[in-house]
């Protein structure tokens, strides 16, 4: 019988268990249940010796497991509804008083004890906290299973105060490694920070509503919902100042200067990168930071590298995204890695390097479909798909790129977009398929008006005239003018100068060499780094030869 009873209660400390345990559960004494424990072990009846167990104050406890998980449910059902209930409760409570502070290091265990001991509110605290501890492992799947749980738990609960304070935390928690499995514009990413901003209002000032803004912030944003995005962004930035830390601060220097890159405004987005630097080497660690799904440190350079090649700073640009990858690298975050590697890939994309773009697409590539992130799986199938467009393989090109396209509408993800139908243009364009490029980019265009996501506005109008320069030069030269309006007007150097190139050699294929040499003069005079970059070798080189025609034209020089 005592046997028996050691046995029924061990069922319940677990698969694995220790003699410790089941003697604070039985209240009985510690020396016979493992006594008891070492001869059932010893006779090879229901249990086996699984080593021993060091605890937090360094005591050393005998461990053992169940032979069969058979054997431990038939046990487990032996035991009364209502004995068990009291024995999980006395299982946690005595984990909770052992492992005190440390606690959390057992937090899944010790969920699974209160739950079934009905204590609802402690095992929706554990389970939270097994939830940031997968997430810190980047166990993100099992993250949300276990958040979700203790969303499910505290709905038991009474509708009190302190259970919106926990449904708010399980929320902020929720919302990290969804971001991670589905991507920042998925519905259920939006509902939880949604849920999370009420659950602020209702709870007064509560100090989460940074996590908050920013999930907020990163769902509108991926949704391309830039207006508001932008009013998320300066309350973030206006209450990170007034609570004073540099973290934070560098944060809402972040969303703003992502959220300006997108609408177009480059020179704002870069005052806000060069305030982030600044405020760089005063970010400390944060025990809240996994809430905020990337490193500030990188996130800001990431962003920050394509704000430079726009503004005309293609070195620079280069220079920060390797800052990143390095940050990344050192951080060891999945997330942070792919994130790093996508916005490397996209950098060379616009310097139109497509073997290192290639190269960075793969590393995010491997680093997404390891630890199923999808979003940036998607990412990086565009991200190749553009770096694949040649003669021989333009075919292949397409066919990536459109499978990224539909593997990203599946996240919901809307910002980019237009950006990737750009690179589908240039593939099309490659393969003769000038109809349909035509359209795609008049899809593209239409998306980035609409959605003001305007940062790849003049390159669209660009890519367009170039489609139209042999059947249609007059709609064509009104394209690469209003490419180039566009980029004047976002202060884009690399935009102008690319479109300067094409208006270039548009006069030069119309015997108007002065007017091609005096625009591609001009723009090329305002660079002062980036001259081993395509666009300045090519501009480079087309103002030398427009200047030898210039030579071979005038009275009394050698034929041309």
């Amino acid at each position: 019988a005592e046997e028996q009873r050691t046995l029924e209660t061990a069922s319940a400390a677990g698969a694995k268990f220790s003699a410790f345990a089941v003697s604070c559960a039985l209240g009985a004494d510690r020396a016979l249940v493992d006594d008891r424990c070492a001869e059932l072990a010893r006779r090879h009846l229901f249990i086996r010796d699984a080593g021993v167990q060091e605890l937090p104050n360094q005591e050393v406890v005998s461990r053992y497991s169940f032979i069969h998980a058979l054997y431990q449910n038939v046990l487990y059902e032996r035991v009364p509804a209502s004995k068990r209930v009291e024995l999980h409760r006395r299982i946690g409570e005595q984990g909770e008083a052992v492992y005190g502070e440390r606690a959390r290091e057992i937090a899944g265990e010790l969920a699974m004890h209160f739950e079934r001991g009905a204590n609802y509110a402690t095992a929706a605290n554990y389970l939270q906290q097994a939830s940031e501890n997968a997430i810190l492992h980047c166990a993100y799947q099992e993250a949300v299973g276990l958040a979700r749980r203790g969303l499910e738990l505290i709905e038991r609960l009474p509708d009190t105060p302190e259970r919106a304070q926990q449904e708010l935390s399980l929320q902020l928690t929720l919302g990290v490694p969804l971001i991670a499995t589905a991507g920042y514009a998925a519905p259920e990413v939006g509902n939880a920070y949604i849920r999370a901003r009420e659950l602020c209002h209702r709870l007064g000032e509560a100090p989460e509503m940074l996590q908050v803004l920013w999930g907020l912030w990163s769902f509108l944003l991926l949704k391309t919902v830039l207006g508001t995005a932008l009013d998320i962004a300066k309350e973030f930035l206006r209450l990170a100042e007034r609570l004073g830390s540099p973290g934070r601060m560098l944060r809402g220097h972040v969303v703003m200067e992502v959220t300006l890159m997108h609408l177009g405004e480059f020179d704002r987005a870069g005052e806000h990168l060069e305030q982030g630097l600044l405020l760089h080497d005063r970010e400390g660690p944060q025990d809240d930071a996994f809430r905020y799904t990337h490193n500030p440190e990188v996130a800001i350079r990431c962003h920050g590298a394509w704000t430079l090649w726009f503004l005309g700073y293609p070195d620079q640009a280069v220079r920060r995204v390797h800052e990143a990858i390095t940050r990344a690298r050192e951080l060891a975050e999945p997330h942070g890695l792919a994130h790093a590697f996508f916005f490397a890939a996209m950098l060379h994309q616009l310097r139109r390097e497509s073997g290192p773009a290639r190269e960075h697409a793969r590393a995010c590539f491997e680093v997404s479909r390891e630890h199923g992130l999808l979003l940036y799986e998607a990412l990086s199938m565009i991200a190749r798909g553009w770096s694949l467009i040649d003669p021989d393989r333009h075919e292949e090109a397409i066919a990536e790129l459109l499978a990224g396209l539909v593997a990203l509408e599946a996240t919901g993800t809307e910002v980019l977009r237009a950006h990737f139908l750009g690179l589908l243009v240039e593939a099309l364009a490659q393969s003769g398929q000038l109809g349909e490029g035509l359209s795609t980019a008049d899809e593209a265009l239409e998306l980035a008006v609409s959605n003001k996501d305007r940062y790849y506005e003049a390159e669209l109008y660009r890519l367009k005239g170039e489609l139209l320069r042999v059947t249609d030069p007059i709609s064509a030269k009104v394209c690469f003018d209003r490419s180039l309006a566009i980029a004047q007007e976002q202060k884009a150097k690399s935009w102008e100068l690319r479109t300067a190139l094409s208006l270039a050699r548009f006069d030069q294929s119309r015997s108007k060499q002065k007017e091609a040499r005096a625009l591609l003069t001009q723009i090329y005079g305002t660079f002062t780094e980036g001259f081993a970059t395509a666009d300045l070798l090519e501009a480079k080189a087309l103002l030398n030869e427009l200047s030898d025609s210039k030579i071979s034209r005038q009275p009394g020089s050698a034929p041309a």
